[in-house]
């Protein structure tokens, strides 16, 4: 059996998850018999991690609440000799992560000595050193995190991305299926679903977009219209949905809802409208339509590569430099054939 562990302690939110699991995908190809240990920080989601990252064997979090807790993390951490220690890296250089591979035991130790202009200073711990220019090619963060493991013989191909997708149980799946009979029972018209909040305020496409795109969707399409909120994002959805409401455009309001849930109701949707945000990709892995609003400069780094989402770009400083003319005409692209 071959040991891996994977060291991210600085970021598991949901979008980093979800661009991670080729690069899990990748290695547990090129190593079926591995048992991949997996340290992290504390979620920013209601999510099993193992369950929607199938191919980690065992999850331990990097938590640093005082002397104690830190020594215990690395009196367990030295408890096993691991063949491989990778630290991936994609935005920027973990002092914290590269430290953890310093102190851990392992043969092989394989991270990144200089990200674009950045050096890593702790370069000197790894046996396998790589150099990325990812900002100069505007590298996408899947493969970002496939650059960790290449150095091993581990990849995988786009066309195998497009086709993953989330692992749902049936009780998963009937809930979806039970969450459309009661909302959507009419199986001749479509669904659309807007997700107008994101995790920063620079993201937020202003919410008279999203309205005007609803509002002209509905006419064109006639479709039952779907508003997903996150626990962060209650001001603006509940903005949108009185706009809703005062222009009698039926809606059905769905907020805080756990992954799998949304996930499993997202299947049932033909199109999926949202920010650059951690939805964006679940909608994508779920298979859904999905077409997703950037700020300038991003999308080529965080576009999602699952399913075929679309994007469009911001050619000003601001998101709001994307008309709801141009996220229409994406709308407009789907085939919508049921």
């Amino acid at each position: 059996m071959t040991e891996i562990l994977i060291i991210r302690p600085q970021s598991i939110q949901l979008g980093d998850t979800i661009c991670s699991l080729p690069m899990f995908k990748a290695l547990k190809t090129e190593y079926p018999d591995s048992y991949i240990t997996f340290i992290g920080c504390p979620t920013n989601y209601k999510v099993d991690l193992r369950k929607l990252n199938p191919y980690i064997d065992e999850f331990t979090v990097f938590r640093k609440d005082n002397l104690k807790v830190v020594y215990y993390f690395f009196k367990y951490l030295r408890k096993k000799k691991y063949d491989l220690i990778i630290v991936p890296t994609t935005i920027r250089i973990s002092s914290t992560s590269y430290i953890i591979a310093a102190l851990a035991r392992g043969k092989k130790k394989i991270g990144f000595a200089r990200v674009d202009e950045k050096k890593n200073r702790l370069r000197f711990v790894l046996d396998v050193k790589i150099e990325t220019k990812w900002k100069r090619d505007g590298t996408n963060q899947v493969f970002r995190f496939l650059d960790s493991v290449k150095p091993l013989g581990c990849d995988i191909s786009i066309d195998e991305i497009k086709l993953m997708r989330i692992d749902l149980s049936e009780e998963d799946v009937a809930f979806g299926s039970a969450f459309a009979a009661a909302n959507f029972p009419d199986k001749s018209r479509l669904v659309f679903g807007f997700h107008p909040g994101a995790g920063k305020v620079s993201y937020i496409w202003d919410v008279n977009n999203f309205f005007e795109l609803i509002k002209k969707s509905y006419e064109k399409y006639n479709p039952y219209i779907l508003v997903t909120s996150g626990i962060l994002d209650k001001d603006i959805t509940e903005n949108l949905v009185l706009k809703l409401r005062e222009s009698n455009i039926p809606y059905i309001y769905n907020k805080d809802m756990d992954v799998y849930g949304l996930a499993s109701i997202l299947k049932h949707v033909n199109a999926y409208v949202t920010s650059n945000t951690g939805v964006m990709h679940l909608a994508a892995f779920a298979g859904t339509n999905t077409v997703s609003v950037f700020h300038k400069g991003e999308a080529k780094e965080w576009q999602p590569l699952y399913n075929n989402s679309v994007c469009v770009e911001s050619r000003t400083d601001s998101i709001n430099g994307v008309t709801m003319e141009e996220v229409f005409e994406k709308i407009t692209g789907f085939n919508f054939e049921k």
